[in-house]
């Protein structure tokens, strides 16, 4: 594993041949999100993004639990920093830019072209559910406890909660519901609503599963899986007059890669012809 892929707070492998496993790596604090961490998963994803190895990824948490959201000391330290603080419209820029560093960290995870599974146990709580918000596919265990925490703390989710999951959840009314009341919800639920895709009995078997889809997505072209999720994540921001300019303009270059033309050699009917 090369040197520029070891963080305090991730632990990062490869597993399988293009495949890079991402575990959040606090246990003894139930990977709780501090400054740290959060600079970290800007870094990591950063990096994976332009790395040549690297074609799938499966994000998880190490030990217990995938994450508890963000960590109190590192809420209770920015709360210290704001107070000290005396004019009104200087703590209201300081509290802005506290946000929008944090943004950019999960908006790094987003805007990682390689595709992110996500395999979440235990408890995914608050920020946790921020951050599988920015993963392409949500693969469970089935004794995982979920909930969007930050009403009951008095504010508003502002970093992808909110922001990218009405985009595609499939029950906004019970959605809703989740956001206002910050209650607890288990797998069906959180399947009900769309926020995860499959759940596994164990974590063994999630992350088994999580591994062998990611394999899979790993052997398909980079070029078209790439150039998927960039339009998907696009089509997603944008209206379907833009979304087809868009592709326009970046399949006229795509559309040069040798991975097509070996992808029609390889079909059985041209297999067949060719044995003619």
């Amino acid at each position: 594993m090369s040197s520029s892929l070891v963080y305090e707070t991730l632990k990062v492998s490869q597993p399988k041949p293009h495949v890079f496993l991402v575990e959040l790596n606090r246990p003894k604090k139930l990977n709780a999100m501090n400054e740290q961490l959060f600079n970290d998963l800007k870094t990591c994803f950063e990096q994976l993004n332009k790395h040549d190895e690297c074609r799938a990824i499966v994000l998880t948490g190490n030990g217990r639990t995938f994450s508890t959201g963000i960590d109190i000391m590192y809420l209770s330290n920015a709360a210290a920093a704001s107070v000290e603080i005396d004019d009104v419209a200087r703590k209201v820029l300081h509290n802005r830019n506290m946000i929008q560093r944090i943004q950019e960290c999960l908006r790094a995870v987003d805007r990682c072209e390689k595709p992110i599974i996500a395999a979440i146990h235990g408890f995914c709580l608050g920020a946790g559910i921020d951050l599988i918000a920015c993963c392409d596919i949500r693969y469970s265990s089935s004794d995982t406890t979920f909930s969007i925490k930050e009403v009951d703390m008095g504010l508003a989710a502002d970093v992808g909660t909110l922001q990218i999951l009405p985009k595609f959840v499939t029950n906004h009314n019970i959605f809703r519901e989740l956001v206002y009341t910050s209650r607890k919800f288990d797998t069906n639920e959180a399947q009900q609503i769309g926020l995860i895709s499959r759940v596994f009995d164990t974590r063994e078997a999630l992350l088994d599963a999580a591994m062998s889809l990611a394999h899979l997505i790993a052997q398909k072209s980079s070029i078209a899986v790439q150039g998927s999720k960039v339009n998907l994540n696009y089509a997603r921001d944008h209206n379907v007059d833009d979304n087809f300019t868009f592709v326009r303009t970046w399949n006229s270059g795509m559309l040069l890669t040798e991975d097509i033309v070996n992808s029609i050699m390889a079909t059985p009917v041209l297999k067949e012809k060719s044995k003619l």
